[in-house]
């Protein structure tokens, strides 16, 4: 780092603590002169109460793997060695911990000391904050490696959609707008302060573009998030069109293989039966334990946290887009597929107890959980065989089974599939990931393995 950098960095940490104190400041006076009051419940048309469901299971999923977004851009940084920007980025997603703490803590500081007469609802939705912040921070990251031209409209892109979800919320009443204003407000003013704090460090160093160029454009080159200019799905759109082509007799195979279960095959009905029926009757605590450690692994922040996790890193360390891509396309293919089946299977659930929390309305028929598990430790074992060289390259071919394994189980277990739901799943799970596997060809330009004897003469 420049020399100027390190004398100049204790002024920029400085600097953005100030900023957190001042904007927590600002946040009390806000509650004390005209506090926000809750939410109230919905009343407004079915289908905006539809997509405020679909809104509200986003945000919540959001809420429990979002975290991740901001850590993993600092080592997605750190791996493509843009240090300074890394700083920057870990400053901003502590700022934005201490802010999103920092909302409850006023609010029960203002009730201390008004006696109860501040309002009962957020101070600002602490959700919006974080993600004006992310959206932001990704832009600011990326957007040198954007061409100018591409600019403008890659900031469309980032702000409609975040700007478009909030309107679906307040609409659907789930959140007052004021909050969400409020969680905007806050989210600008640190961003865009912090960032003001970071450029005047920078600056030391030689002189800046223009703020709304981003982050430094001499890191331009190392901000490309695939550099190496393989096409990410070889052969183009014919390739897309075989991948819809097997996805839909996939589906058309599961959807005949659920309708033969359920209305054909009495005896694997009865003994569907009789298996959940046994494990209901075998429950004790030591298992209600393990049952839910390892079906945390095929939930749905677990599969969406991983991939928030292995996608950049697979992108940042290949410098590709086919093993990101790969990932995500059977991710969602597998997700797409699960729900149309389930939709036209609509087989009932299991009638015992289940155990499982917030278990959706969703067909027993097929297991989501099982299929998302085998995708995507299934791919992600697939992917570290072909682009490690170490001893350890075979390990994720022995721990994908064993995760999916525990996931099945847990599901049975749980109450909330019978054995033939999780047995179509494992199928057409491993039939999907080979398939997405087969087209994207994501180990273009992996390292070739050497054996041990190469080299040596006879």
């Amino acid at each position: 780092m420049d020399k100027h950098l390190k004398e100049g960095m204790p002024s920029f940490m400085a600097h953005c603590a100030a900023i957190l104190l001042t904007l927590a400041l600002l946040g009390l006076g806000i509650e004390l002169v005209a506090p926000l009051q809750g939410a109230a419940v919905s009343s407004g048309p079915s289908f905006i109460n539809v997509l405020g469901g679909a809104a509200n299971f986003l945000a919540e999923i959001a809420g429990q793997v979002g975290w991740l977004i901001l850590p993993m851009t600092v080592l997605w940084l750190l791996i493509r060695g843009i240090f300074t920007s890394a700083l920057y980025v870990a400053t901003v997603a502590l700022g934005m911990v201490f802010l999103s703490g920092g909302g409850i803590l006023l609010l029960a500081f203002a009730a201390l000391i008004t006696d109860g007469t501040s309002g009962d609802g957020n101070l600002f939705s602490s959700g919006s904050m974080q993600l004006t912040v992310i959206s932001g921070v990704l832009l600011l990251v990326f957007l040198p490696a954007v061409p100018a031209k591409g600019r403008p409209w890659a900031v469309i892109g980032t702000a409609a959609p975040v700007i478009g979800f909030e309107i679906i919320r307040i609409l659907a009443e789930a959140v007052p707008p004021g909050p969400i204003l409020g969680g905007w407000l806050i989210g600008l003013a640190w961003l865009g302060a912090s960032f003001r704090a970071f450029r005047r460090w920078q600056q030391q160093a030689g002189p800046w573009p223009p703020w709304w160029r981003g982050l430094p454009a001499q890191d331009r080159a190392a901000r490309v998030p695939a550099p190496v200019r393989d096409p990410t799905l070889p052969g183009g759109r014919s390739s897309a069109l075989k991948l819809a082509s097997i996805w839909v007799l996939l589906a058309g195979g599961v959807t005949g293989a659920g309708f033969l279960i359920t209305a054909v095959l009495a005896s694997v009905q009865r003994m569907d039966h009789a298996v959940v029926q046994w494990l209901a009757e075998h429950r004790n605590d030591a298992l209600n334990v393990l049952a839910s450690v390892a079906g945390s692994f095929g939930t749905t922040a677990g599969i969406v946290g991983v991939l928030l996790v292995a996608a950049p890193l697979a992108m940042a360390i290949t410098r590709r887009a086919a093993p990101a891509a790969f990932l995500l396309v059977a991710v969602t293919g597998e997700t797409a597929l699960y729900l149309v089946t389930g939709m036209i299977v609509s087989r009932a659930r299991p009638d015992v107890e289940h155990l499982s929390e917030g278990l959706p309305p969703t067909s027993s028929f097929p297991s989501g959980h099982v299929a998302a598990a085998v995708v995507m430790y299934g791919g992600l074992a697939l992917l570290l065989r072909a682009w490690t060289q170490s001893r350890l390259r075979n390990l994720g071919l022995i721990l994908a089974p064993l995760l999916v394994l525990g996931v099945a189980l847990s599901r049975l277990y749980w109450g909330v599939h019978y054995p033939t739901d999780t047995a179509v799943s494992l199928m057409f799970g491993t039939a999907w990931v080979f398939v997405c596997w087969r087209y994207f060809q994501p180990a273009r330009g992996a390292p070739k393995r050497t054996t041990r004897h190469a080299g040596t003469s006879s």
